[in-house]
């Protein structure tokens, strides 16, 4: 079998049932393009259609902000 029979697919996980997918990209239903990420609509086997977002900017966003030093210590 060559490439010629392959079809796209996307790897997603269902936050429904926890679990790994393989679905296809006839699956997407819109790509949504925002300044610091894109927002994929997949509709997933469980038959709910999920939102996945991607984007270095969008991961930037949501990772915690770095622990600053205390200005003054205190005692316990």
């Amino acid at each position: 079998m060559g490439r010629e029979h392959a079809h796209p697919v996307l790897l997603i996980t269902c936050p429904v049932t926890r679990t790994d997918e393989l679905v296809a990209d006839r699956r997407i239903r819109s790509v949504v393009n925002h300044p610091t990420h894109i927002a994929l609509h997949v509709e997933c086997p469980c038959g709910r259609v999920h939102v996945y977002r991607t984007g270095r900017r969008w991961a930037a966003a949501s990772r915690p902000a770095p622990a600053r030093p205390a200005a003054e210590l205190t005692p316990a």
